[in-house]
């Protein structure tokens, strides 16, 4: 049958095959419109083609113009369009679209049919590559789930509400239960023992940020798991690896660790044992060459210096304030006799202080052993040293100051001292003899950031590298045999670094050496009591005073009494017994050293009879040479003064007493045996 008579046998053919060709000419899908061709007896025996497009004779790989007229076996094997006959005659005889996919070629294609009058109109789309990736998907699932079938690890999976979607063999015997228990269950109801532990918090924390963690998990006593739990979507997956051995291995690494470290911190603790032996054998070597003689001075002989010069440089000052007050107010005029008499007191007054200083310097250099570190001030240490060492320095050089205005030091008033006079004196000994004005001895103070900075110049003949290198050596001098052990230096590095500073040294052979001593600053700590800080008009106070010398107890009434009432007691055993009696007293000074009742003693009688009383207190010493009186010192934390007393501090210290809010009781009586 020609075109011709295939058009004139479907009535409408022409307008509905020109209206599909317009339409259909360059879709990328095929289409075509097939005819039913039947028997005698009408059945539907086979198909012929009365149009398609371009896109469906490529796919059945015909040209447009061969197609028409051929029926479906002619041009189609059996598995591909050729087999759709039963398909296509369904259509045509229920009136129903069917869709069915088969293979044509290298390719597959999905075809739609649509009932036509007698015939079908056939839409035709490759679906090779969808096909392809299906069956590639479904590969790889496969192989997914082999692989984490076959993995030594667990693995599982949660979808947004918690229902388990996948979970492998490993997963479900950590759990003790079977596959089929847990699978399309709730997670927190298969498994009830993971709530409210770090497993939990951990998924629920994921799950709401869509983040991810890794994090470890101890599932048995002896077993341990890390787990890497992400989010993707809706669904938390868990990964979890068995890491018991590495937890093993840890804790043997932790124990030698611990083995070592504590080996480490014996053999550290037994060095520095051995170096605080050698230090303190250093020390006493230091103390046995260089202050033997000045110890015993100065814990001896200075308390009994120091309590006659007291009231020797108080009475003097005391003659002194009144005769001038005379002569000011017109009471003995202007008189040359007296007015040189006023002039001796000055000079005695001027010898009383240095006497002072004396004893005061050898009393800092006997409590060199003591290790409290307190706020010092550099340039008394300094004037202190320099004290020491004049004797060297006098006939050889000039001493130069430059001083700048510096906060206090955290040190050893009495190590520092003498390291100041180490440093003087090996200046002194850099210097030749007989060349005064020619030769300097600079020393200047600064700050540098947290560190206060003082250095000792010389204009000495300097050092080489070779000594400079090993001058802070114990043992080591470039002196002759006899002139000196070598310690110096060595002892004085000791005593600097102690105090947490350093000490280095910058020399150049023929021009000189600088010594600097960095120590850590610390904000300077005002006194007290600031001296000679009187009102002019006191209010008049009641004032006790203890001490067992009677001239020193003399002067405190005759410095305090013209405004004060001043009862005096001679012994620690007197003032008890009057405390007993009567209390009520502003200010109290004790002598800390008494031959009967210390004052020691009367501030432990105190603790526990009259405590209240103690705030009134003030210690007088002239020096604590015994272990219990530097201890008491260190340990109570009361006022004190030291002997000899600068009036103007007394009258301040009774001035600026607490306030009494009422009248101080007598204190309770005790009994006493013997």
């Amino acid at each position: 049958m020609s075109a011709t008579d295939t058009r004139q046998a479907v009535p409408g053919a022409d307008a509905l095959l020109d209206a599909l060709e317009e339409a259909e000419r360059h879709d990328s899908e095929g289409c075509m419109v097939l005819r039913a061709v039947r028997d005698e007896s009408g059945v539907i025996t086979d198909f012929e083609w009365l149009w398609s497009n371009p896109a469906a004779s490529r796919a059945l790989g015909r040209g447009t113009d061969t197609l028409r007229g051929l029926r479906l076996k002619d041009i189609s094997p059996i598995a591909g369009l050729g087999g759709r006959l039963a398909v296509l005659k369904q259509v045509v005889e229920s009136g129903r679209t069917a869709a069915d996919s088969f293979p044509e070629g290298d390719a597959w294609l999905l075809g739609t049919a649509v009932p036509l009058r007698d015939g079908v109109l056939l839409r035709l789309r490759d679906v090779t590559s969808a096909l392809r990736m299906e069956e590639g998907l479904r590969d790889t699932l496969d192989w997914v789930r082999d692989v984490l079938e076959s993995t030594p690890e667990a693995f599982f999976t949660v979808d947004a509400e918690w229902r388990i979607t996948y979970v492998n063999r490993q997963a479900a015997e950590i759990t003790g239960r079977t596959q089929e228990q847990v699978f399309r269950r709730l997670l927190w109801q298969a498994c009830p023992e993971l709530v409210g532990t770090l497993f939990e918090r951990e998924l629920r924390r994921v799950a709401a940020e869509g983040s991810s963690t890794i994090f470890e998990v101890r599932t048995a006593p002896d077993r341990w798991h890390e787990v890497h739990a992400w989010c993707s979507g809706q669904n938390v997956s868990v990964f979890s690896r068995d890491i018991t051995g590495k937890k093993r291995a840890e804790a043997e690494r932790d124990a030698l660790l611990t083995r070592e470290h504590s080996g480490r911190l014996e053999a550290e603790a037994l060095v520095r044992e051995r170096t605080e032996e050698l230090v303190a054998a250093r020390e006493r070597l230091v103390q046995s060459e260089k202050l033997a003689m000045a110890g015993q001075l100065a814990e001896g002989v200075g308390h009994e210096i120091n309590n006659p010069l007291s009231y020797v440089s108080g009475n003097l000052q005391f003659a002194l304030e009144q005769l001038e007050l005379s002569m000011e107010g017109g009471i003995l005029g202007k008189n040359a006799p007296l007015a040189e008499a006023l002039e001796a007191l000055r000079e005695a007054r001027e010898g009383a202080e240095r006497i002072r200083v004396i004893v005061r310097d050898l009393q800092t250099f006997a409590r060199a052993d003591e290790p409290h570190l307190s706020p010092v001030d550099v340039h008394a240490a300094l004037e202190f040293g320099l004290s020491m060492a004049m004797p060297h320095l006098r006939y050889r050089a000039e001493v130069e100051r430059r001083f700048a205005e510096v906060p206090t030091v955290m040190a050893h008033e009495a190590r520092l001292g003498q390291v100041f006079l180490h440093l003087l004196v090996n200046a002194a000994h850099a210097i030749p003899e007989g060349d005064f004005t020619r030769h300097r001895v600079t020393l200047s103070t600064r700050v540098e950031g947290p560190w206060v900075v003082v250095e000792v110049a010389d204009t000495g003949h300097g050092m080489t590298p070779e000594v400079a290198e090993r001058v802070f050596e114990p043992f080591f001098t470039t002196r002759a045999v006899g002139e000196g052990s070598g310690l110096g230096l060595s002892t004085s590095l000791g005593m600097v670094r102690s105090m947490r500073g350093e000490l280095t040294v910058n020399t150049t052979p023929g021009v000189g050496s600088t010594f600097s001593v960095r120590l850590p600053m610390t904000e300077a700590i005002p006194d007290a009591v600031t001296k000679g800080s009187t009102q002019e008009v006191p209010e008049r106070k009641r004032v006790l005073v203890v001490d067992d010398e009677p001239q020193l107890a003399s002067l405190l009434r005759r410095l305090l009494g013209q405004h004060h009432e001043v009862v005096v007691r001679h012994s620690g055993r007197e003032a008890l017994a009057l405390l007993e009696q009567d209390a009520d007293f502003d200010r109290v000074f004790c002598d800390l050293m008494m031959a009967d009742v210390t004052g020691m003693d009367l501030h432990a009688e105190l603790l526990s009879r009259g405590p209240e009383l103690l705030s009134r207190f003030v210690f007088m010493t002239g020096g604590a040479f015994t272990e219990r009186a530097r201890a008491f010192l260190q340990t109570v934390p009361l006022p004190r003064i030291e002997k000899p007393f600068d009036p103007g501090t007394l009258r301040a210290l009774v001035e600026g007493a607490p306030p009494r809010a009422r009248a101080l009781g007598p204190l309770a009586r005790v009994a006493r045996s013997g």
